[in-house]
C-alpha cells in the first residue's frame, strides 16, 4: 500500500487524464480534437521554453527547444491526422471529385442552347 502523497498524487493525476480525454471528445470538430489532443505536448514545450528561458540557456539551444517541441507538436497532430481522418478526407476528395465528374459529363451531353432572336422593345415617347 503507498503513501497518502501517492496516493492524492495518483488520484489528481488520473483526475487530469480523465478530464483530457473527455475534453477531446466534446467538440465535434476535428481540427479541435486534434488541438485538444496534442495540448500536453504543446504545453510541455511552452514549459521547457520558459524554463530554458529562466536559466539563461544560450540562445541556440533555446531556439532549438522550441523548435524540437513545435516539430512534436506537429508530428502529434499529423499522427492523429493520420490514424483517425485521413481515410475520411481521401473518401470525400473521391466524392467531390466524381460529382465534379458526373456534373461536367451531364453538362456535355445537354445541346447548346443559343438565344432566339431578341424582340424589340417598343420605346414610350414620355419614357426617354
Amino acid at each position: 500500500m503507498g503513501t497518502i502523497f501517492t496516493n492524492i498524487f495518483g488520484f489528481l493525476v488520473s483526475v487530469l487524464v480523465a478530464w483530457w480525454v473527455i475534453a477531446i471528445f466534446v467538440v465535434t470538430s476535428p481540427q479541435a480534437r486534434m488541438e485538444r489532443t496534442c495540448a500536453p505536448v504543446e504545453w510541455t514545450g511552452k514549459v521547457a521554453t520558459s524554463m530554458s528561458m529562466l536559466f539563461n540557456v544560450k540562445e541556440g539551444a533555446l531556439i532549438a527547444t522550441a523548435n524540437a517541441f513545435d516539430n512534436a507538436t506537429y508530428g502529434c497532430k499529423f499522427t492523429v491526422w493520420r490514424l483517425f481522418y485521413e481515410e475520411d478526407f481521401k473518401k470525400s476528395q473521391a466524392e467531390q471529385q466524381k460529382a465534379k465528374e458526373e456534373a461536367e459529363a451531364a453538362a456535355r451531353q445537354q445541346k447548346d442552347m443559343k438565344p432566339g432572336p431578341r424582340k424589340p422593345v417598343p420605346v414610350n415617347a414620355d419614357n426617354h
